[in-house]
């Protein structure tokens, strides 16, 4: 299955389909020393980031955004993949030092509504790693579960019923044209129960 999304347009940032010419940047991002402690390892050789992109673009089996904002500078990346029937994984998430403080939470929440509204998918499921202590607790904030853990990582779910649940909180961080949905496909019985 090919997949392609070029632009989703958020409030204060846009998540947009990574290219070649971005190569640099990711490569920056990975290789920063506060940051790559938390990712998987990444070969010091900028070459292997521009034929891992470019093998992207060519299999479309994920999507892989960089994260930016309205005037079109990069502030991070984000990716959904392990695409599954009901379910998305998503991750490599960073953001740039000087980052905006709301970008982390207005990437999360466009990549939800992404999961959740367009691809129709009924759950998220990713890992964090056990000493990445602020991303642990953001997800927990968010109502993230941990269902399990091995000895570097936990391992979250996160459902669109939970998701429904906490939105009303943060939709002022989603773009007009989001904020007005009350419920995606499938959520209609909670949310009418919910209003109960």
């Amino acid at each position: 299955m090919v997949m392609t999304k070029q632009r989703i347009v958020g409030r204060t940032i846009d998540l947009r389909d990574v290219t070649a010419s971005d190569a640099s940047f990711v490569f920056s991002l990975r290789r920063d020393p506060l940051r790559r402690t938390y990712l998987s390892e990444t070969p010091d050789d900028l070459h292997a980031q521009l034929i891992w992109i470019e093998r992207y673009r060519a299999e479309r089996r994920q999507f892989y955004f960089i994260i930016e904002d309205k005037r079109g500078a990069p502030l991070g990346t984000i990716r959904v993949y392990d695409l599954q029937p009901d379910s998305f994984c998503w991750g490599s998430w960073i953001l740039r030092p000087g980052a905006p403080p709301k970008a982390a939470l207005e990437s999360a929440l466009l990549v939800y509504e992404f999961g959740f509204r367009e691809l129709g998918l009924k759950r998220s499921h990713f890992d964090v790693r056990k000493e990445n202590r602020r991303v642990v607790e953001f997800h927990k904030r968010f109502g993230a579960k941990i269902v399990r853990e091995n000895d570097l990582d936990y391992f979250f779910t996160f459902s669109v019923h939970d998701y429904m649940s906490i939105r009303p909180k943060y939709v002022g961080f989603l773009p007009e044209s989001a904020a007005a949905i009350t419920e995606f496909a499938g959520t209609a019985t909670l949310t009418a129960s919910s209003h109960s």
